[in-house]
């Protein structure tokens, strides 16, 4: 697909399948496209900035950005200590992954990634049960 719509104009430093908020960063070119994919997004060197995620600030931007109307912060207290009680008691599970609060964090956490991730080990556990 990529070849057939003329290639890179440069070698991109991060590929992302979906748009550069909620799309999911490619680590392979060979993944297919599906009728599902909405986007390929290719960035640059210049285009992509890499910070080292530090300890959360308690700001509270990412609670004011919120479409789900949740608590990110703690969100994110729950998913580093991998509480699946305490994530879905903060409504977890309600989180769209929009990438709101990931945007707007000083601090530049993976707010939005942890909670993909934890939302998947939620699921699992349910399955179990």
């Amino acid at each position: 697909l990529l070849e057939a719509s003329g290639g890179f104009k440069t070698e991109p430093e991060k590929v992302i399948s979906g748009g550069p908020m909620m799309g999911q960063a490619l680590f392979n070119l060979e993944i297919p496209v599906t009728k599902t994919s909405s986007a390929l997004t290719a960035m640059t060197k210049d285009e992509v900035a890499v910070h080292a995620p530090s300890a959360c600030i308690r700001c509270g931007r990412c609670v004011s950005v919120c479409p789900s109307h949740v608590v990110p912060q703690m969100m994110m207290d729950a998913a580093e200590r991998s509480d699946i009680e305490r994530f879905t008691a903060l409504n977890g599970m309600e989180c769209c992954e929009c990438g709101c609060c990931t945007y707007v964090c000083p601090a530049k956490r993976p707010l939005t990634q942890a909670f993909k991730e934890m939302r998947k080990v939620v699921a699992a556990s349910r399955k179990k049960a």
